[in-house]
């Protein structure tokens, strides 16, 4: 029975880690964040919530073969799901706090699960790999996006909101979605603004990674591009 469930994970696994889970993968991003502010539908969020905790106890599945790992990932996952649905049928600040700081872990093991196969030594620059660099661009500014919703609950006068009394919680994560994103492509447009020390602390970090991540990640898959086609020519020397 164990060799089975690990079997079927790994299948899960290898589907959605490969090219055309990957691109699934990232239209449900861009849906996520273009399509669902069109649509106020609960059971659509919820089901996005749900695919996102699959996919992040198939990552660790896929690159850890640790159980006692992949358990901790699947509890956390799932205590995320379980207030995400509370904060539903009754809101609360508490419920939101909880649920906003367990839904940033998943998103930041989630985002170090496609990193780690963006930037592996190993294996060609496939499309997998492309589209795994775009899907943790993107993935940044979600986490960052449930941060500051987290300061915000957490720490008075955060941030400088305009109307923030009459904002419902979808609003809310609309907001800082959108100012996650401004943020991390440094537009900075300045109808949102950073007021308390530690929320401007993460502001100007979610900024130097929005400007270092695509540096960083061309100059990468450049390098790796040119060894793979070095030791596809001359393929001696890996041997020697």
């Amino acid at each position: 029975m164990r060799q089975a469930t690990l079997k079927t994970m790994r299948k899960f696994a290898n589907f959605w880690w490969g090219d055309r889970g990957m691109s699934a993968f990232l239209l449900l991003l861009f849906a996520f964040l273009f399509l669902a502010p069109f649509f106020e539908s609960k059971l659509l969020r919820s089901l996005t919530a749900l695919f996102f905790t699959l996919l992040l106890i198939s990552g660790v599945a896929y690159i850890s073969p640790r159980p006692l790992l992949r358990r901790a990932a699947g509890a956390v996952a799932l205590a995320a799901i379980v207030l995400h649905w509370l904060q539903e049928f009754s809101p609360a600040r508490g419920l939101a706090i909880a649920g906003n700081l367990l839904s940033l872990l998943c998103l930041t093991c989630l985002t170090l699960v496609v990193l780690v196969r963006v930037f592996r030594d190993t294996g060609p620059v496939t499309s997998a790999r492309v589209q795994g660099a775009v899907a943790a661009y993107v993935l940044f500014g979600v986490t960052w996006a449930i941060l500051y919703q987290l300061l915000d609950l957490c720490l008075p006068d955060a941030f400088s909101l305009p109307e923030p009394a009459g904002m419902t919680p979808t609003k809310l994560r609309e907001t800082f979605a959108y100012f996650s994103f401004v943020t991390l492509s440094t537009l900075g447009y300045g109808d949102i603004t950073a007021v308390h020390p530690v929320s401007r602390m993460f502001v100007i970090l979610e900024a130097l990674v929005g400007q270092l991540y695509p540096a960083t990640l061309l100059a990468r898959l450049v390098s790796l591009e040119i060894s793979n086609r070095g030791a596809a020519n001359f393929p001696g020397e890996g041997a020697a």
